[in-house]
């Protein structure tokens, strides 16, 4: 029964995360998007792209490793201590996987839709192709941090002292 009720609160966990997660990705990688896309043109480059995409990937990964510890943790000591099933942790591991995925795939999809409509149009593009640039910069740094997430996720894991190096403030840690 314990068991049944841990995968239910993590399920609870997860539909919640799939709704705050973009918000929540979209406000912190905003310092690496005013760096790469600045609101003059002409003062655009591949480097200010490039830093701007970086930031964008440290911000996200710091904040989704976040969410990553505070799930792990919690799957650790629902183990531990309320002796919760090891079948949790498939559960976990999707609960985890599955808002960023959603929100990668969901802002992929808006760039091709941008980038679709924006083929036809003449000079009122400009703001367009920003558009759908800005929306490719945040499925790329989606993508790394999504990586980041899966090999955070074991190592957190299997390793739970990292977890305590960086996330010491994330409740549950060292419980």
């Amino acid at each position: 029964m314990k068991t049944l009720f841990s995968i239910v609160l993590l399920i609870i966990l997860g539909v919640i995360a799939k709704f705050i997660i973009p918000f929540v990705l979209t406000v912190v990688s905003l310092p690496g998007r005013f760096i790469a896309f600045p609101g003059d043109i002409g003062k655009r480059s591949k480097i200010r792209i490039l830093f701007g995409t970086l930031i964008s990937i440290v911000t996200q990964s710091y904040v989704y490793l976040a969410y990553t510890t505070f799930v792990v943790n919690w799957t650790m000591l629902a183990i531990s201590k309320q002796g919760v099933s090891f079948i949790i942790w498939p559960i976990a591991f999707l609960v985890v996987v599955l808002p960023i995925w959603f929100f990668l795939n969901d802002t992929k999809t808006t760039a091709k839709k941008i980038e679709h409509t924006s083929k036809g149009m003449s000079n009122r593009l400009k703001g367009s192709i920003a558009e759908t640039q800005m929306f490719s910069m945040l499925a790329q740094s989606l993508l790394i941090t999504s990586l980041l997430t899966l090999t955070g996720f074991f190592i957190f894991a299997f390793i739970p002292n990292v977890m305590e190096i960086i996330y010491n403030w994330v409740p549950y840690i060292g419980s």
